[in-house]
């Protein structure tokens, strides 16, 4: 039997991917609909307290709703001009008027989203539906390994054993079933 190319080994990866992450939105759809959005935003508010910047944060939300009222006004006072020279209705000018929007600082997202991601974890396995989609995202994660190792010789899989073993791993479900794959043939 000939081993699969690595394109047909990726091909089913995003495929096995795909189902699992079907599965964790039935699940969660069935069970807890809005379980995900309440552990991202949890997790958001974890990971600015866990990083120190709680306090910056709600300033910075604090500013943000100012900016948005000034906004809000900006946008109606230049409707209003334009309304006056154009002899039309602030409402009509603001259907397809002015606009401005904020910014934000990209490195400080990018630690908060780090760090959400961990909390999101913590979260999650606070409840029973947490830890099947814990569950169903590590296998998620690793289906690449794990489609490897299925198609693999039987010294990689020994490998992944060892290393398994040395690191105090526990294999995924789908990973113990690639194991158990009879290995495949090495080509001379």
């Amino acid at each position: 039997m000939a081993g699969l190319t690595q394109g047909e080994k990726i091909h089913w990866r995003d495929r096995i991917a795909a189902r699992i992450e079907q599965r964790i939105e039935t699940l969660v759809a069935a069970q807890d609909p809005t379980l995900l959005q309440r552990v991202t935003e949890d997790a958001r508010k974890k990971a600015f307290e866990s990083l120190g910047i709680a306090p910056h944060q709600k300033e910075l939300e604090a500013l943000h709703k100012q900016e948005e009222e000034m906004q809000r006004r900006e946008k109606r006072l230049y409707a209003e001009q334009r309304a006056l020279i154009n002899g039309t209705t602030p409402e009509e000018e603001l259907e397809h008027g002015y606009s401005c929007y904020g910014g934000h600082d990209d490195r400080v997202e990018a630690a908060v989203k780090a760090r959400a991601k961990v909390h999101e974890g913590e979260i999650l396995a606070a409840c029973e539906l947490g830890r099947q989609v814990v569950a169903l995202r590590q296998e998620e994660d690793n289906l690449l390994d794990t489609v490897w190792l299925a198609t693999s010789s039987i010294q990689i899989k020994e490998l992944w054993e060892e290393v398994n073993a040395l690191l105090a791993v526990q294999p995924t479900e789908l990973e113990k079933k690639a194991l158990q794959i009879a290995p495949v043939e090495d080509k001379e």
